[in-house]
């Protein structure tokens, strides 16, 4: 995008962002390499997608706000400070624009904790059972269980479903879920104890 002025310098990278190769990459696009803004753009869309689809809850506003995300990446590019792994600086972007838009009050929250992932789970939430495992006995109960945990997420307030998505789903560290979230470590706990009580007593009869 024309315009922006170029890093003539390259920040500092702390210790615990060395070790990321994507900040490399970043710091690739903060002196002018455009081929690594298709680089991260290639390698994280499908996941920012994914946690912006589950968080917001419908396909197409999750695509645009994904793009919105990349946009705000490449734009406020010089701002980025290699103080932490890339994803987190990502994952806070994605999630600032998610709850501007779950703000909204014409929007229907609608969150599928049943599509693939590539992440493993975390302990945080109730263990469920892959849907796909399940026995044909077991196979409506599992469906409907399927139902009520995808409304019962919906209707988490706003920074407790983040915080379980980013957790659980996306495999987050603690302290990265607080930097995406703007908040503490122990706030994230508590956001996570919280959602997980919640969850359990909405779905104390399947599990």
């Amino acid at each position: 995008m024309p315009g922006d002025e170029i890093a003539t310098e390259v920040p500092s990278v702390a210790a615990g962002a060395a070790a990321d190769p994507d900040v490399a990459v970043m710091l690739r696009l903060q002196a002018g390499d455009q081929d690594a803004f298709q680089e991260l753009f290639q390698k994280f869309s499908p996941r920012v997608l994914q946690y912006t689809r589950r968080l917001v809850g419908s396909e197409a506003r999750a695509e645009e706000v994904t793009q919105d995300v990349f946009v705000q990446v490449f734009r406020f590019r010089q701002r980025y400070r290699p103080e932490s792994r890339f994803s987190t600086w990502l994952y806070t972007i994605a999630t600032n624009l998610c709850l501007n838009e779950i703000r909204r009050p014409e929007r229907r929250l609608r969150v599928d904790l049943w599509k693939e992932r590539d992440e493993e789970e975390r302990r945080e939430g109730p263990q469920l059972a892959d849907p796909a495992a399940i026995t044909p006995e077991e196979g409506a109960a599992g469906r409907e269980l399927a139902r009520q945990l995808e409304a019962a997420v919906g209707d988490l307030p706003p920074k407790q479903r983040a915080a379980l998505l980013l957790s659980r789903v996306d495999g987050l560290a603690y302290r990265d879920v607080a930097e995406a979230l703007g908040c503490t470590e122990g706030a994230v706990k508590a956001l996570l104890f919280r959602a997980t009580q919640s969850l359990k007593k909405t779905l104390r009869e399947y599990l």
